[in-house]
């Protein structure tokens, strides 16, 4: 009798508990909702600190009394007969800490490439003097009719100081979190361009005192690469070079003076190398 109730009560539980079980297999969770991944889209902001080396290259090409005494013909031969002399070409190098910012926007295409637009910002502030008026600054340059003379209170100097640049972006995904990429685009560097001449000693202005200052803002080219980490979901992480090259600047010195007038040409190239960190918002596709 007890077995039997045992059973019963048994097949009673089975009976029940059947279409609970059966309830249960057939019940499916709902599927989760996929969340966008915004991977490298979006834009950013960030700060860059790193070196720069310039080379301004300078060429005296006119040393001339003005007036009628003008390069190439016969009264300015007279006046100044060796003129350009062999100081007319020298090289400042310029090398230091450049610190600035960048901002720009980026895609991610075809998986595994990222293109992009950046813009960038960078201050420097440094300069290079060498004594003497760079292309009459030896006895050539007069005939030697001043010789001895001083160049203690002449001097040429080239000074560089902010840069800014508008550049595309594209790169390659070695990682899903690194970026190896190119850029490239236009870019300015200001410039200044110092003379100062002391007439009482100097074989350039040999009759007073000249001093001057010029400046500009140069535009060129500028190119080069670098590697990014993307870390986590809001931080970027770069260590950038590039090369730029800023074309050729005509400045004039002392024009109308009445003593000496002085033309160069001065050709400005730069590098850098920086480290950079960016946040970034991304933008879900």
């Amino acid at each position: 009798m007890y077995q039997l109730r045992l059973g019963l009560f048994g097949v009673l539980a089975l009976t029940i508990s059947s279409p609970l079980f059966a309830a249960d297999m057939s019940y499916k969770a709902p599927m989760a909702v996929p969340v966008a991944a915004s991977g490298w889209n979006g834009w950013y902001v960030g700060g860059q600190l790193g070196v720069k080396e310039v080379r301004d290259d300078w060429t005296t090409d006119c040393v001339q009394g003005g007036g009628l005494a003008t390069c190439g013909n016969a009264l300015n031969a007279l006046e100044f007969p060796g003129a350009p002399d062999s100081s007319a070409s020298n090289r400042f190098t310029t090398s230091n800490f450049r610190y600035g910012f960048y901002a720009g926007a980026m895609s991610q295409v075809f998986t595994n490439y990222v293109v992009g637009i950046e813009g960038d910002v960078g201050f420097y502030n440094n300069s290079s003097t060498v004594p003497g008026i760079l292309g009459c600054s030896t006895a050539a340059c007069t005939g030697g009719a001043l010789v001895p003379f001083d160049l203690s209170g002449d001097s040429t100097s080239v000074k560089n100081t902010y840069d800014y640049s508008l550049r595309l972006r594209a790169g390659y995904l070695v990682t899903p979190d690194i970026l190896v990429y190119g850029t490239g685009g236009i870019a300015f560097q200001h410039v200044e361009a110092s003379m100062a001449c002391n007439g009482a000693t100097s074989p350039a202005c040999f009759i007073g005192n000249l001093s001057q200052t010029d400046s500009t803002t140069m535009q060129g080219y500028t190119v080069g690469g670098g590697l990014e980490w993307k870390l986590m979901q809001n931080w970027l992480i770069r260590g950038e070079y590039r090369y730029s090259d800023f074309g050729t600047w005509k400045p004039s010195f002392f024009q109308n003076s009445g003593i000496v007038e002085v033309y160069p040409s001065i050709h400005v190239t730069s590098q850098i190398a920086t480290a950079g960190i960016a946040y970034m918002f991304p933008i879900s596709r």
